[in-house]
């Protein structure tokens, strides 16, 4: 009864108690795959040499497999750059790119060497120097190979380094020889729900130079009193006087200031007959747009308004255009006097 059920579920018919047997099976059939999966590799790099985006219209190999095998984008990169690196491709100008392990691509195609144990051989392979001789570089790359086949992936990357130690024993110092020295960096950027969230790295002094402002002010409350407040809202409190204390400053910079001048418009005269407390009054007409600051500008006269600058564009829409109509003497005077009937009544209702 078990045997008919074990017959089912695989894939051939295999006989109970022979381990011999299942091992064989799957060991073949790890190679199957390896060897078609090698294969999938080969294509990819012969779309690569004829050109993705002019056969498919996609801006890159990886990409295009992404879409294609219905991967994620980390695993189409490592399956892609798995591919150009084992094999060989031409160029825009025909020319042939050499593969980064040649003896790799032609051991991957037989089925006996894993993924994982490919991009040891790779990244090794890459690390090596152009000064190594290419004979050193087909026995490093042979050892890698012979190894690969039978080891795992941890064992060739123990491997890989004792050769790079020994090929290349200064390291590789032509790419960068004096490293850049970490500068200071700072991200701030705002909520949806209003509030800000900032981190950053920065150099030790700078970094000592923050913590002494925030240190003091960050104790709990000197009156004796229990200070409900965590560590972490003491610091934010710190640091919202630190940015208070800076602002008052006097070398607080300015904000950039708008390459054209920036003038006031002038408020449009009142007409001369309009009564104190009318309603429905016509209004003259405006001339251009109103300002989305005059109306702070106004009510606070005495409020020091030199820093606000309205933006570029509306100094562009409120300028008066050389072809604009211009109220006439004649229409104001219409204005006027329509007031003053308005006026009169309204004083003759109330009399009424």
């Amino acid at each position: 009864m078990t045997s008919k059920n074990t017959s089912k579920t695989l894939p051939v018919n295999l006989p109970e108690g022979d381990p011999e047997l299942l091992l064989h099976e799957l060991q073949t059939r790890l190679r199957e795959g390896r060897r078609l999966f090698a294969e999938v590799g080969q294509i990819l790099a012969e779309i690569e040499s004829r050109g993705v985006r002019d056969l498919y219209g996609y801006n890159s190999i990886a990409v295009f497999y992404e879409h294609v095998a219905r991967v994620s984008r980390a695993e189409a990169k490592k399956v892609t750059g798995r591919a150009l690196a084992l094999n060989s491709r031409r160029t825009r100008d025909g020319t042939t790119t050499p593969p980064v392990a040649p003896m790799t691509g032609a051991a991957a195609a037989t089925g006996v060497l894993a993924e994982a144990g490919i991009d040891r051989i790779v990244t090794v392979m890459s690390k090596l120097p152009e000064h190594v001789a290419a004979s050193a570089r087909l026995d490093a790359e042979k050892v890698l190979v012979d190894l690969a086949s039978v080891a795992r992936p941890r064992d060739v990357t123990i491997a890989g380094t004792d050769l790079l130690a020994r090929l290349d024993p200064d390291g590789n110092d032509t790419l960068d020889p004096t490293p850049r020295a970490p500068r200071s960096e700072f991200w701030l950027r705002q909520k949806r729900t209003g509030r800000w969230d900032l981190r950053g790295n920065l150099d030790p002094e700078t970094g000592a130079r923050l913590n002494a402002l925030l240190v003091p002010l960050a104790q709990p409350a000197p009156d004796g009193k229990p200070d409900d407040r965590t560590p972490a809202e003491r610091r934010g409190d710190a640091f919202a006087e630190v940015v208070d204390l800076a602002e008052s400053g006097p070398a607080v910079p300015m904000p950039r200031q708008a390459s054209e001048p920036a003038t006031e418009q002038p408020e449009p005269a009142e007409p001369v007959g309009k009564p104190a407390n009318s309603t429905g009054t016509a209004q003259p007409p405006e001339q251009g747009r109103q300002s989305p600051y005059s109306g702070s500008v106004r009510s606070g006269k005495a409020r020091d308004v030199a820093h606000i600058r309205p933006p570029r564009w509306w100094f562009r829409l409120s300028r008066s255009q050389p072809g604009a109509e211009t109220p006439s003497p004649t229409h104001d005077r219409s204005v006027v006097q329509i007031s003053d009937e308005n006026a009169t009544h309204s004083q003759r209702r109330k009399t009424a």
